[in-house]
């Protein structure tokens, strides 16, 4: 929700590249952050827990930290520079996105996932959980769900290793962002990345790759050291 905000609500934030389109639109009502953190902190009678997924840099490059909603368990989903930036190049070069270098260059987001976890941790203070998507997720997907259910509170279930292939309605992204889990069953490895640490040769991407994956690797790696706290 906090993703709209900054990209097609009232307060939308100019600064963020490839929300720009969506700026010569009229914004959509209820998007403020201010409403996004009052609807997260209301009550939601007959349900025993929210789960609300968030890019924290939609928080922190708006200057909005002070709008993460009270009353969360807050957990961080990373991955390994290497595989999560060249597979945004790859996505957004399928869209022949305008201003790719300076997409890449400026929304990696990893810098802005330290920083975030930082504020909750000495500002709200509450340790999060970090999981790592090769390492964690998919190296031992129930262990790992075990671990984040007994976490944030809420009864682990097997159902949640499985669902069914398809697209839900509320997916309203383009199908290159998709793909891949909406014809997926389950948490499966991809077998040419098998951990977070695989070598790949960078060299065979454009500079400004190359660039954005060094810029963010310290951050991660901060953030990977993060997990044996759990």
């Amino acid at each position: 929700m906090f993703t709209d905000a900054a990209i097609l609500g009232d307060d939308r934030a100019g600064c963020l590249r490839h929300g720009v389109h969506c700026h010569t639109k009229d914004p959509l009502p209820g998007l403020r952050f201010s409403e996004v953190k009052s609807t997260l902190e209301d009550t939601f009678p007959g349900y025993g827990g929210i789960f609300a997924k968030e890019m924290a840099i939609y928080i922190v490059a708006t200057g909005k930290m002070n709008y993460v909603p009270g009353g969360y368990r807050h957990s961080f989903l990373i991955r390994n520079p290497i595989k999560s930036i060249t597979s945004q190049y790859r996505s957004w070069s399928k869209l022949n996105a305008d201003g790719l270098s300076e997409i890449i260059l400026s929304e990696t987001g990893y810098r802005e996932m330290l920083e975030l976890y930082l504020y909750i941790r000495d500002v709200k203070g509450q340790t999060p959980m970090v999981i790592d998507a090769d390492d964690d997720l998919l190296r031992d997907p129930a262990t790992t769900m075990k671990k984040f259910c007994d976490f944030v509170g809420i009864e682990y279930k097997e159902s949640m290793l499985h669902w069914k292939p398809g697209r839900p309605e509320e997916w309203s992204w383009d199908d290159v962002w998709y793909g891949t889990v909406g014809s997926s069953a389950g948490f499966a490895r991809n077998p040419e990345s098998q951990s977070s640490s695989r070598v790949e040769d960078i060299s065979l991407y454009p500079t400004y790759v190359q660039l954005a994956i060094q810029d963010s690797q310290p951050y991660y790696e901060y953030l990977y050291d993060l997990r044996s706290t759990q």
